[in-house]
């Protein structure tokens, strides 16, 4: 039985031959020794995301690639006495959801963390801070993920608010966004953060009246406590690369798309991948001012095997819109003295330029993170000089998030082939403030999926995992409901921006897997394409779309694998 094995690792057109070859062999064949299949997954509703063949209701599988997609009765040919059987009892079965925008080790190291995500009050986010620092005197308090709107007033905290709990114990937590972030004194002593110290390009300190920092820091600002917070061990990374794997499985995430990892982060990821240990796919894209670390190695758009592949950067051109950070053409609503930062990256912008450029000549994608409407427009102009540099070809550039367009520039989006990494969640999220802060004209082109569409635009769908949670099920209830958390747009928030399941299920497979170059790959249940489905407890097709967000994973399997399950295997 050799022709199984020699199917485990092709690129997709030998694999694509070998399945071809191998049903016409074993279809004139009665000989008992004919191969079957590893996994077979029956009485399923499969939505495979393949336009050719949208629906079936069995699929086997050969080593970790996808051999038979049909019916229940030809699929069950390819049964064998050792062929793993899932009887799917009529639930949905889909692609394995590729997550286009996380930031995968710290997702893990959150996990650990204090979480500050539902503290109501300041008073209850002082208590945990207070718990934590308790519990390990003298180890930093790091984490948060804290958000200043649940509370009444929406006042950002302070350093006096933690400092009577903590004393000696430095405190550094982070605003939700991943743009703000609070420190106590004992950081800020440790950090040498005083009222001389100036906001460094792209960041800014929040100040009293009488001058004194707050505590808080905002963007290019927080790297000056970060400096001085001491590494993770080892241990401590690896313990929360496999919390993350785990809890990836859980939420039926195969495979990830790592932004700004660190190399030491890209290094274990390779360790695990060559043990047989890493149980999700990730495609990283390390920070684009140390694109040539990959250019001196030739590595190129794509480059790598099914499990960890390399190839693109990651940049950034602004901050966020809950830090007031993101830069737009006009001054916030409700802080009309600030427009937003350019990110440090983009001071000066001749050097920005200049990176991408040797960027994108060394055969590198080039991922941005744009929020606010001017630094979307600055990062296509960027691209489209670039195209006019170096021609047109497959680069698949990115803008993450894009989260707040002007008008027109939807058809230079289209015009530039550039990919929208969008995050559906965080819709539901800001849009229970984020009319005060840029208003109602600005709103409309908000987190605007559909017009994107429209455009022919292509979307990627991501989480921002661990600024929002790295669920796909909660970010299909976002895009299709777009009801905000707070309960008070049921009918959806800037509803004609919605998408239907089918559009967002589609850019949670086949989108992301575009923007990574895998859609030859994955994205689809597709023979020859590598076996990573998950298995959910209801039809996400039929149901209430407010019903969506009760949905759960009843099995998630990569690469044949079954790495999460809740439900019963059996041998024929």
């Amino acid at each position: 039985m050799i022709m199984p094995r020699l199917m485990k690792l092709p690129p997709r057109p030998l694999a694509l031959a070998l399945v071809a070859a191998l049903i016409i062999m074993t279809a004139c064949s009665s000989t008992p020794d004919r191969p079957h299949a590893d996994l077979i997954v029956t009485n399923a509703k499969i939505r495979t995301m393949d336009t050719d063949h949208p629906a079936a209701e069995a699929v086997a599988v050969l080593g970790d690639r996808i051999f038979a997609v049909g019916s229940a009765a030809s699929v069950a040919e390819w049964t064998g006495p050792q062929t793993t059987v899932i009887d799917a009892r009529g639930k949905l079965l889909l692609p394995g959801f590729n997550d286009a925008h996380v930031h995968f080790l710290a997702g893990g190291m959150q996990l650990d963390n204090v979480d500050l995500r539902d503290a109501a009050t300041p008073a209850e986010f002082a208590r945990r801070i207070a718990e934590r620092a308790a519990a390990a005197p003298g180890d930093w308090v790091l984490g948060g993920d804290w958000d200043e709107q649940r509370w009444e007033g929406a006042e950002l905290p302070t350093a006096d608010l933690i400092d009577p709990e903590t004393g000696a114990t430095p405190v550094f937590v982070n605003r939700y966004d991943g743009h703000m972030a609070l420190a106590n004194s004992a950081a800020l002593q440790l950090a040498g953060v005083t009222a001389k110290t100036a906001d460094p390009p792209g960041g800014s300190l929040v100040r009293d009246p009488a001058g004194k920092p707050t505590g808080i820091l905002k963007d290019a600002a927080m790297a000056l406590v970060q400096k001085v917070v001491p590494p993770a061990s080892p241990e401590r990374r690896l313990r929360a690369v496999k919390r993350a794997m785990e809890h990836a499985a859980s939420l039926g995430v195969t495979s990830v798309q790592d932004m700004n990892p660190s190399y030491a982060d890209i290094s274990l990821y390779a360790e695990l991948a060559e043990r047989g240990e890493l149980l999700t796919r990730i495609y990283a894209a390390p920070m684009e001012t140390e694109w040539q670390d990959l250019a001196r190695l030739g590595i190129r758009r794509g480059f790598g095997s099914s499990s960890l592949r390399l190839g693109a950067v990651k940049g950034f051109a602004d901050g966020s819109l809950g830090s007031t950070t993101a830069y737009f053409f006009e001054p916030y609503n409700d802080a009309p003295e600030t427009r937003g930062l350019l990110s440090d990256e983009m001071q000066p912008l001749w050097a920005m330029r200049d990176r991408l450029m040797k960027a994108d000549a060394a055969g590198l994608q080039l991922c941005i993170h744009a929020i606010g409407d001017q630094a979307i427009a600055i990062v296509l102009g960027l691209f489209d000089d670039i195209r006019n540099a170096h021609g047109k070809t497959d680069r698949r550039l990115r803008i993450e998030h894009a989260q707040h367009v002007s008008p027109q520039d939807f058809a230079r989006f289209a015009a530039l082939d550039v990919i929208a990494s969008v995050q559906p969640y965080h819709a539901i999220d800001d849009g229970r403030w984020a009319e005060k802060r840029i208003g109602a004209e600005r709103v409309k082109t908000t987190y605007a999926f559909r017009t994107f569409l429209d455009h022919k635009v292509r979307l990627a769908l991501g989480t921002d995992w661990p600024v929002a949670p790295l669920s796909p099920i909660l970010n299909l209830y976002a895009a299709v409901t777009r009801a905000t958390l707070d309960g008070k747009n049921p009918a959806g928030w800037v509803p004609e921006q919605k998408l239907s399941v089918e559009e967002t299920v589609a850019g949670m497979t086949l989108g992301s897997a575009y923007a990574e170059f895998q859609e030859k790959e994955k994205g689809s249940i597709t023979p020859g394409k590598l076996a990573d489905m998950v298995l959910l407890n209801a039809d996400v097709f039929s149901i209430d779309p407010a019903a969506i967000r009760e949905v759960k994973v009843e099995a998630t399997i990569l690469g044949g694998r079954i790495i999460y399950s809740n439900f019963e295997t059996q041998k024929p």
